[in-house]
């Protein structure tokens, strides 16, 4: 029974899995109705959920996804059209089969009848006949599996212009053809004469054929055997593909070189024009328009075989639960200290150069052992920026609102632990941008806009950080109405004068709304005040850009990691501090001269910088040394000193969190061991950036 219930375990895992796809797979077919391949996938990860829960005698939900296939089957068939209702359906079934995974549906048993009742609905909104419901989708199998690898191949037949006389129908060979694999077939119909001059018993017409499959050239050949002495035939493998992600697929000049339909000077030429290339050359009639068909059509081909080895690739991996991973990354970080102490250790009693060596690798294995880690806590955020597709289209229809989701840099990686306390605060931001930013249509007609609204969703890394950009064309920030509410809540004061990104910041402030209304999707005050909270926690940061009635943009700054990161270690007294080295640019000495005031400023590469003593930051009353050493670091592009008594070197920083007491603390963002087991600060270097440029103002 436990193995039983492991398996389950295991089918539910990847059964959400494939929802999640399922869901991005209809929003893209929303946007691109007649993309093939992305209806054929809808109809294959529905087909795949419902033969595994078969399998594991799921019932229930084999069988309703059964129905909901039937259904796609229709469509792919091209039985049924794809509509607005069809997908909004489908969505809906993806819901049902996601709330019976997650219940625990009952294995047995019929349908309960509110699901019945939808599928009734479904079949009727749709226009799927009774009749189709009967028809069981069958793939035709061979005796013996083929276990040869599939291939893509080019065909040109080129018929005599006789064939039809000698009662050869030339697509009964392409239909014959079909039967080894899937097969796209471009005609060449420039040389069909003018209806004047048509004769209906002369083949015109030459085939380029593309098919994939497992078959070789002699088997394909054989097909053709008939009318080998009466067309033109020849037969092309395109070359396979290297395994290396980074193989870029052949441009389309070089196809057409390749092809002989056009010289590569010809195609230089077109190029350096700095236009479209394949509307160059069939403009200037340097090629037809059906050799420049063959040569997209094979870069396509090219392209969905990489993608299918990649999808192949991606299926070669073990499921591993996330604690696991968490418990890999706490023991090494606690190898890390220990490696730390050693080391320490080990120059304290002045041991020997073996020893020294012998730890120093043991360092490097350490070093290694956390690299590889990291990387496999890393996973691509486009995941997460997939799922707010659906909350944009759903909720944009309840609100009246026409608006279109851009996503960018969905490959851009960071710490899974980071990506799972990001989701909340990213729906928050969206769902403030769709309600406060987006104008309605009629509004946006008014102010000359288009009446599609867009929310653009960016990531991009720099340094040890992400940078998430959260934008709308919408109705910016209206500072005097901000201000207003903050002064009738209570949250400032009427004598305060706040600058404008001062102002913009009292949006995070809890219980804030300018909404004057309570709806289901904002105006109590809670959703900005979640973002401030989530990106104190896991150390991120939150900016805001905003121009009146054209835009507001929000920057979310994350570390890629919460767990270990690169440190320098500093002493400021008697105390070590860490400032994380990705946002070190530099040292100096800074010779500090009794009884004359400071200036604050510091000369580093010929450049005038501000520089906050630690000393007067932390109160400390230690005496200052004569040489002391200046720390430059780098925030948002403001580069400012940090003066501290000893730079003691690099340091690879576990972080352990503060407890709630320390929490708010000025300056110091978390904590670390040192080797001797003592505890270092990490300095919070934006936090203390801000306050030297309050001084300095």
């Amino acid at each position: 029974m436990a193995n039983n219930d492991q398996f389950i375990e295991t089918f539910r895992e990847e059964a959400l899995e494939l929802l999640e796809k399922l869901e991005n797979y209809l929003l893209e077919l929303e946007q691109n109705p007649s993309d093939r391949e992305t209806l054929s996938a809808v109809f294959r990860v529905m087909h795949t959920i419902k033969g595994s829960a078969a399998m594991f005698g799921l019932e229930r939900i084999s069988e309703f996804s059964h129905e909901v296939e039937s259904i796609l089957a229709a469509l792919r068939d091209g039985k049924l059209k794809l509509t607005s209702e069809l997908i909004n359906h489908t969505l809906i079934a993806r819901d049902i089969i996601k709330e019976m995974i997650d219940s625990g549906e009952p294995k047995g048993g019929a349908l309960p009848p509110d699901m019945v009742q939808f599928l009734d609905n479904f079949r009727a909104v749709v226009g799927f006949d009774e009749e189709e419901k009967a028809v069981e989708i069958v793939q035709k199998k061979r005796p013996q599996e083929d276990t040869r690898p599939e291939r893509t191949w080019y065909i040109r037949f080129n018929p005599d212009k006789d064939i039809f006389l000698r009662g050869t129908n030339p697509f009964a060979i392409v239909n014959e053809l079909a039967g080894l694999g899937e097969v796209t077939c471009i005609p060449d119909v420039d040389r069909v004469p003018a209806l004047s001059a048509f004769d209906p018993a002369n083949c015109m017409t030459e085939l380029n054929l593309f098919i994939t499959t497992k078959a070789d050239e002699n088997e394909l050949r054989d097909v053709f055997i008939f009318v080998q002495d009466f067309a033109k035939i020849s037969i092309e493998c395109l070359p396979e593909l290297p395994d290396e992600e980074a193989y870029t697929p052949r441009k389309l000049g070089e196809i057409l070189v390749s092809r002989g339909m056009i010289d590569s000077d010809k195609v230089a030429r077109a190029v350096s024009t700095q236009k479209r290339l394949g509307e160059i050359l069939v403009d200037e009639k340097l090629v037809s328009k059906t050799h420049l068909k063959v040569a997209l059509e094979e870069q396509k081909l090219v392209q969905r075989v990489q993608k299918n080895k990649q999808l192949a690739a991606d299926m070669s991996t073990i499921r591993v639960k996330s604690e696991k991973l968490d418990q890999l990354m706490a023991l090494v970080g606690e190898l890390v200290t220990i490696h730390a102490r050693i080391l320490q250790t080990t120059k304290l009693y002045n041991e020997n150069d073996e020893v020294l060596s012998v730890i120093e690798q043991f360092g490097r294995l350490t070093d290694e052992l956390r690299s590889n880690t990291m990387s496999i806590r890393m996973v691509p955020i486009g995941t997460t920026f997939s799922s707010f597709k659906r909350l944009v289209r759903d909720l944009s229809a309840e609100l009246g609102k026409n608006v279109n989701l851009v996503t960018e840099g969905g490959e851009t990686e960071l710490d899974k632990t980071v990506i799972e306390k990001l989701g909340d605060p990213l729906v928050h931001i969206i769902r403030n941008s769709l309600d406060h930013g987006i104008e309605l249509p009629e509004v946006r007609a008014e102010r000359k806009k288009p009446v599609e609204g867009t929310i653009s969703l960016s990531a991009s890394q720099t340094g040890a950080s992400v940078h998430i950009v959260i934008e709308d064309d919408g109705n910016g920030l209206d500072v005097e109405a901000i201000r207003k509410k903050a002064l009738s809540k209570g949250i400032i004061k009427p004598e305060d004068e706040l600058t404008e990104q001062e102002t913009f910041a009292l949006i995070f402030a809890p219980g804030f709304s300018t909404k004057e209304t309570v709806s289901s999707v904002s105006g109590r005050g809670v959703g900005m005040d979640v973002v401030n909270r989530q990106m104190e926690l896991i150390g991120g940061t939150v900016s805001i850009e905003s121009k009146p009635r054209q835009y507001t943009r929000i920057l979310l700054k994350i570390p890629l990691t919460l767990a270990i990161i690169d440190g320098l270690l500093v002493r400021i007294g008697e105390d070590f501090f860490v400032i994380p080295l990705s946002v070190v640019v530099g040292c100096l000495e800074y010779t500090h001269e009794e009884g004359k005031p400071e200036k604050g400023i510091v000369i580093f590469h010929d450049r005038q910088l501000p520089f906050i003593n630690m000393h007067d930051y932390f109160g400390l009353r230690s005496p200052r040394q004569k040489i002391e050493q200046m720390v430059v670091v780098s925030i948002k592009n403001v580069q400012i000193g940090v003066l501290v008594d000893q730079v003691v070197g690099g340091n690879q920083t576990v972080i352990k969190p503060l407890g709630k007491l320390f929490r708010r603390a000025d300056g110091v963002s978390s904590a670390t061991i040192l080797g001797d087991g003592s505890v270092a600060l990490i300095l919070d270097v934006e936090q203390i950036v801000n306050a030297a440029e309050k001084i300095e103002g």
